[in-house]
């Protein structure tokens, strides 16, 4: 298994770099596949959304249907996969994607709640208990 960088992903997705589109197509073509996926670790999927969101100007809903349709690909193995699915409902609904992957991914490993002092975080994600 090998895994992927940010970059490689967002060249997939944005397609913003022809040469570098069709490279990272034809890397996951030649090295990828259902049984030999590669894999996409938490970090960037994180990284991913906050570039889509903060770089590429793509807005929630874009952002949402860009990583569950990498949750799709069977060349893709992405780490915690139903962690990043539930994170992603949190999102849509309009948590912040980072607090919502902390909160869910916690809860995912057992946490009764996640402390925080985010206010606005915890009255959007159930898994958030503000602290007073």
């Amino acid at each position: 298994m090998i895994g992927l960088d940010t970059n490689v992903l967002l060249r997939l997705l944005t397609r913003d770099d022809a040469r570098q589109h069709a490279a990272a197509k034809r890397f996951i073509a030649q090295n990828c596949g259902p049984t030999d996926p590669a894999f996409v670790n938490r970090v960037v999927v994180l990284e991913c959304v906050w570039v889509l969101e903060s770089f590429y100007a793509y807005s929630c809903e874009q952002v949402a249907d860009a990583i569950a349709g990498l949750l799709l690909v069977a060349e893709f193995d992405v780490e915690d996969a139903p962690v990043v699915r539930e994170t992603l409902e949190a999102y849509r609904a309009g948590a912040d994607f980072a607090d919502a992957f902390i909160a869910c991914s916690n809860a995912d490993r057992g946490c009764t709640g996640t402390a925080t002092f985010d206010y606005a975080a915890a009255k959007r994600i159930g898994h958030f208990a503000a602290i007073r």
